[in-house]
């Protein structure tokens, strides 16, 4: 009987270990971009920061050197309004940056995918943006390439805006129409003040870039071989399948192809990380918890039927 109980119990705790990994839920979730403000604190006499939003009565600002130290990629910096000059490195790729009424910050980072430029600005960012937004009045330095620079007209149109990088697509406008589209300025040239283009027309392209087909080749097809006769200048025949290394092959004409659309962004969707796996659904198996129960069971009914 004791040998009988021992049995059933070590299944028991066989079956319970074996399903405990399907029972458990499995929770993945995205860690969600953290907004940094910095502002110039008079009393303190440097520049601190606050996650979220900046908040005059709280007195919980911390200096930048924790900043630099927990900040992370697709993060996001708000430089606030103020006379003080900044310069700050963060080791990380931003989601934005924000220039909010600020003067002579210098922002240096891997990468930016947004910077805004706002009004009443000066701004000034080394690594590669994505998308460059620039408004009104704004200053704007970008150290390096840039892919789309959106010149935008609120209340005036004469932003200073210099690129020592290349840029791949300008755009200027307001929130009604656009006034022009210019492409592919090459490295150092973009130079725009109070809102007069100063970049040499040969610097960039009024159209798309227009990218030339690849005409696929066929390896195994040799080009056919035409006997030289002496005293002839008309081939007698061609024998094909042979080659002859004073052969030259036909030239194949290239087709046009319609220029390449300019690179126009997407509006951000409602979610940042639809992509990235979110709350998962309990993995288990109902058939496993079934059998579980029925051995369970029926160790137990097999003891009391023996004890009987």
């Amino acid at each position: 009987m004791r040998k009988l109980k021992n049995i059933v119990s070590l299944l028991a705790a066989a079956a319970m270990l074996f399903l405990a990994p399907f029972t458990k839920e499995l929770q993945v979730s995205a860690a969600e971009p953290v907004t940094y403000s910095l502002k110039y604190v008079e009393d303190k006499g440097e520049w601190r920061y606050h996650v979220g939003a900046w908040d005059d009565n709280n007195s919980g600002h911390r200096e930048l050197y924790y900043l630099q130290q927990s900040i992370k990629d697709g993060d996001i910096l708000v430089i606030e309004g103020g006379e003080h000059s900044l310069n700050l490195e963060v080791p990380v790729s931003l989601k934005n940056v924000t220039f909010n009424h600020s003067h002579q910050a210098v922002i240096t980072a891997k990468s930016v995918e947004n910077v805004y430029v706002l009004r009443d600005s000066v701004g000034v960012v080394n690594g590669d943006v994505t998308n460059a937004h620039v408004y009104d009045n704004a200053v704007a330095n970008f150290n390096n390439n840039v892919t789309n620079l959106f010149i935008t007209k609120e209340r005036s149109g004469e932003q200073t805006i210099a690129v020592v990088g290349t840029v791949a697509y300008v755009r200027t406008g307001d929130a009604e129409k656009i006034y022009n589209e210019l492409y592919n300025f090459q490295a150092n040239s973009f130079r725009q003040e109070e809102g007069i283009l100063k970049t040499d027309a040969s610097k960039f392209s009024i159209v798309p870039a227009v990218v030339s087909p690849i005409v696929p080749v066929d390896p195994t097809v040799t080009a056919p071989v035409v006997p030289v006769v002496p005293g002839t200048t008309i081939p007698e025949t061609v024998v094909p399948g042979t080659t002859d290394p004073t052969a030259v092959a036909p030239v194949v004409p290239t087709l046009p192809v319609a220029p390449v659309a300019p690179v126009v962004p997407v509006p951000p969707a409602d979610s940042l990380y639809d992509d990235v796996p979110q709350t998962g659904e309990p993995l288990f198996f109902p058939g496993f918890l079934v059998a579980g129960a029925g051995l369970c069971f029926g160790g137990a009914y097999l003891i009391k039927r023996r004890s009987a």
